[in-house]
């Protein structure tokens, strides 16, 4: 399913995995933001994220 896509679906699990950590509290929303904000801006050029955390500083 994933083998067509022109995105790197090692991020797209990756943060799945993580997505899944926060929803049971073993990580919080802005821990999970600092994670992945740099490769999501790597990817897709732009982190339009609704998670950023307030006073979130690039």
């Amino acid at each position: 399913m994933l083998e067509g896509s022109t995105h790197d679906t090692e991020l797209g699990r990756m943060m799945g995995r993580d997505a899944i950590r926060v929803s049971i509290g073993k990580m919080t929303e802005a821990e999970f933001h600092e994670k992945y904000h740099e490769a999501v801006v790597e990817e897709f050029g732009v982190d339009d994220r609704p998670t950023e955390p307030e006073g979130f500083d690039e």
